[in-house]
């Protein structure tokens, strides 16, 4: 009778463990991630080779902890929202909290922090030594962002009152166009600015070091393809994942050490 009882026993726990090491209902089919364009080091698309970066790979390693895999699709930066919310993709990454997406996404626990500074010609003195963000529009001066980027609650009041912003899809061509006197400014996450102006050798552009806003980072969830219970799964595994250190490790490859500074 007792072996009898042991064997139930070891039953009830090999069928709990199977059944926690079983992939979420929503990993029948690989889910979908859908991105833009590069945003290095968080996105790196390639023609030819699979997408990466900091971010497309800490997901990766997050959805295989559950046995998920991945898709990537590529679509224009305005629509991804969009196509978010009426159930054409499942997945998008590097989002900041608003009251808009917390209705209409689930979001991750967060996974990093984000802050964004602008970058400028060295040799505009007027925007060195400026002190706040004011004195930059009181200046009139010409401001690349990125149309869906959010930068924080200034500079989104400052989106409908002041016709200066210029909207370019990604930070190679704002800084381009930066250098060709086009824009004064390009704004964007202080670390994407660093690794870009290193990676296309802009010597005469630098980060001014006025913080314009911070905010926490989230992998956000299309409502209609996934449910709580996966989210919290998802939660259980990101943090599994983060304290193995391995957003530290991909950030070692990705990032040069002249811009880990940008992570204190």
């Amino acid at each position: 009778m007792q072996r009898a009882w042991w064997s139930l026993l070891l039953l009830v726990v090999s069928c709990q463990c199977f059944s926690a090491q079983t992939p979420p209902v929503e990993c029948k089919t690989p889910l979908s991630l859908s991105i833009t364009n590069d945003w290095y080091p968080y996105v790196k698309f390639s023609k030819f080779d699979s997408t990466t970066g900091v971010d497309v790979e800490l997901l990766k390693k997050v959805l295989e902890q559950m046995g998920c895999e991945l898709t990537v699709i590529r679509f224009p930066e305005r629509r991804t929202l969009f196509e978010l919310t009426i159930g054409n993709f499942d997945i998008g990454l590097g989002a900041s909290k608003t009251p808009e997406r917390e209705r209409d996404f689930y979001f991750s626990k967060t996974y990093r922090l984000e802050r964004n500074r602008f970058a400028y010609r060295q040799n505009d003195h007027s925007v060195k030594q400026s002190k706040s963000f004011k004195s930059i529009i009181k200046q009139r001066k010409l401001i690349g962002v990125n149309l869906a980027g959010w930068y924080g609650d200034e500079l989104e009041r400052a989106k409908q009152a002041y016709n200066g912003f210029v909207f370019s899809e990604t930070t190679i061509k704002r800084l381009e166009m930066l250098v060709k006197n086009r824009v004064d400014i390009v704004i964007d996450d202080d670390v994407v600015l660093c690794s870009e102006i290193s990676r296309q050798n802009h010597p005469q552009v630098v980060i001014h070091p006025l913080l314009l806003s911070q905010a926490s980072i989230h992998f956000i969830f299309n409502k209609q393809s996934v449910s709580p219970t996966f989210m919290a799964r998802f939660d259980t595994a990101l943090t599994k994942v983060l304290a193995n250190g391995e957003l530290e490790v991909l950030f070692s490859h990705y990032i040069s050490p002249s811009c880990a500074e940008h992570l204190i």
